[in-house]
């Protein structure tokens, strides 16, 4: 409440940023050291949902490079045994039993 009438009857602006009033006394406002306690807890749940945040979306990335290289290896694989079952057949197709294959 402190903090808002400081920035709302200061006509010089002069309200600086709160982390200024967590960190060390001021002549604007002091907090209580349970105040203190419950904003560092409050910017530690922050930074953890926003560490937390940033790792989903890390996951999520490498997720989907690993779809893609997992169709590109797909294809690779249904590209190589199509030509490799092709050759196969190719290959039998030209060889050529003998008349007496017992003489």
């Amino acid at each position: 409440v402190t903090l808002l009438l400081c920035c709302r009857f200061q006509p010089d602006g002069q309200c600086t940023d709160l982390r200024k009033f967590i960190d060390g006394p001021s002549h604007f406002l002091s907090l209580p050291p349970e105040l203190k306690a419950a904003v560092e807890a409050i910017t530690y749940i922050a930074e953890q949902l926003q560490a937390e945040k940033d790792y989903e979306a890390l996951k999520e990335d490498w997720q989907y490079v690993a779809m893609v290289v997992d169709r590109l290896f797909l294809w690779i694989f249904v590209v190589f045994t199509t030509v490799g079952t092709l050759a196969i057949f190719t290959y039998a197709s030209f060889n050529i039993t003998p008349t007496d294959p017992f003489p």
